[in-house]
């Protein structure tokens, strides 16, 4: 496509749409299907903010109970940050078996999906101590991550 006697002339302009959709995802949003926004993408940076302010130290565990693969490992990458160890749930789980791999992570926060609120009500009941739950994606009045990420920046 460009070679050795390329010229500007041979390098593509940019259409203003091209240009407003790469402004989106510098800026962290992405466009989903049809020209509706995504939430702002999670940086691992202002996880590790959050998870050091929340009292989170090297050595505790972090259950993520979440959906979207990015998201999660953004969380994963922060929480690295501050020697946080991360167990990821299988959200396809239920019951008595989402209970079992929760006890086994031994973990003292579990950061759940909104969407998986239903797979995590399935837990209780089954262990003998829970973890704090912060909840990730809309529809979360309390404990929100995506707020308190929002919140620091």
């Amino acid at each position: 496509m460009f070679g050795v006697n390329s010229t500007v002339a041979d390098i593509p302009v940019p259409t203003p749409v091209a240009r407003d959709a790469d402004r989106r995802l510098r800026s962290g949003l992405a466009l989903a299907s049809g020209d509706r926004r995504a939430a702002p993408a999670i940086c691992p940076n202002r996880v590790a903010h959050w998870a050091f302010g929340e009292g989170l130290r090297p050595g505790e565990t972090v259950a993520l109970l979440v959906r979207d693969l990015a998201q999660a490992e953004a969380m994963r990458l922060g929480l690295a940050r501050i020697g946080v160890r991360v167990v990821a749930l299988d959200g396809s789980r239920r019951g008595e078996a989402l209970a079992d791999s929760l006890a086994f992570s031994g973990a003292t926060l579990a950061i759940v999906d909104t969407a998986l609120a239903d797979a995590y009500a399935g837990v209780m009941g089954r262990l003998a101590s829970y973890p704090s739950v912060w909840w990730n994606g809309p529809g979360a009045d309390f404990a929100s991550l995506d707020l308190a990420l929002a919140e620091q920046g």
